[in-house]
């Protein structure tokens, strides 16, 4: 059920409707709508890049994307924070990275081995040496994970050029000057830290023309994070192989009846080759024998039809 008003309360966010139309009315932008779509593409693969430094899930999520004065987003900068000015091609002039102090922290006990429970409450923007090393890192992981966004639109190559803890200290672009900026929450172990990326308006000026239209499933450097995982993953897993090197069909009457010490013959003769199968699928002929140091081993013989036929499925699918 709706709330009713106040004249006071309706009276106030009047007022702040008007603030907010005057302070919009002394820029001349225009949204960008393929920003909203590298926010959300950013955070899907920060979700992904972050756990190969952490070894555990990253959930992440566009928070907000608005248009703000760069005074007002340093302003609304959590604190304590790190903050990393990034610069380089194609944007004319610099951005900014900013991580709360949950985020790295909890990013940095699990890069060291440890188990995140509780984080002390910081109320000092001094970082350790150790603290701003890893940082570094971290701020260099989002800055490709933001550059691999941006290749849907354009080609890119950017560095980290400095960190600091002192929004103070920051001079990135002209307080005046309006800024986009990506607000990002990241969840791991039950700690939520957060993340902006703020880009000055001006500074889009090469490639604005390309962030005004959509562009869809255009890669300009066939970089796929999704896939690129999967291979990984792929390479990483184990796929168990069986020799088989006979198949008897049996009664089940004279199964049931087997007792310890009872023998059957299998029909198998000293030079019988081994099929080796994997998964249910023969993909190989197979010769026995030993090693130097006495263990038995198989020599491939063969390479099976079947093999050539599973290739082929797999391929089309």
């Amino acid at each position: 059920m709706n709330r009713i008003l106040t004249p006071q309360e309706m009276e106030e966010q009047n007022g702040n409707l008007i603030d907010e139309i005057i302070r919009l009315s002394d820029f001349s932008f225009e949204r960008l709508p393929m920003l909203d779509i590298l926010g959300e593409r950013l955070a899907e693969n920060i979700s992904i890049a972050v756990p190969d430094l952490t070894r555990v899930i990253c959930e992440t999520s566009l928070v907000q994307l608005d248009y703000v004065t760069v005074a007002q987003a340093v302003e609304a900068l959590p604190a304590p924070a790190i903050l990393a000015t990034c610069t380089g091609e194609p944007f004319d002039g610099d951005i900014l990275i900013a991580m709360d102090s949950t985020l790295l922290m909890t990013s940095l006990e699990l890069m060291l081995g440890g188990e995140v429970k509780e984080l002390p409450k910081r109320d000092s923007a001094d970082f350790t040496t150790i603290e701003r090393g890893f940082s570094r890192r971290l701020a260099r992981l989002i800055l490709d994970e933001f550059q691999r966004s941006l290749s849907v639109v354009v080609d890119s190559d950017m560095e980290c050029v400095d960190i600091e803890s002192d929004p103070d200290a920051v001079n990135f672009a002209q307080p005046a000057s309006l800024c986009v900026r990506m607000k990002i929450s990241a969840l791991m172990m039950g700690h939520a830290g957060a993340l902006e990326v703020l880009v000055p308006y001006d500074a889009l000026e090469p490639i604005r023309p390309k962030l005004g239209k959509i562009h869809f499933g255009e890669r300009s450097n066939g970089n796929d994070k999704w896939h690129d995982q999967l291979s990984i993953q792929i390479e990483r897993a184990q796929l168990g192989m069986e020799a088989v090197f006979a198949e008897v069909t049996l009664p089940i009457d004279k199964i049931l009846n087997w007792k310890r010490g009872e023998t059957f013959d299998l029909f198998v003769e000293e030079d019988q080759e081994a099929t080796i199968v994997c998964a249910g699928v023969p993909m190989f002929r197979a010769a026995l024998g030993k090693k130097n140091n006495g263990n038995v081993a198989i020599q491939i013989t063969e390479e099976l039809e079947t093999k050539g036929e599973f290739e082929n499925g797999r391929n089309d699918h």
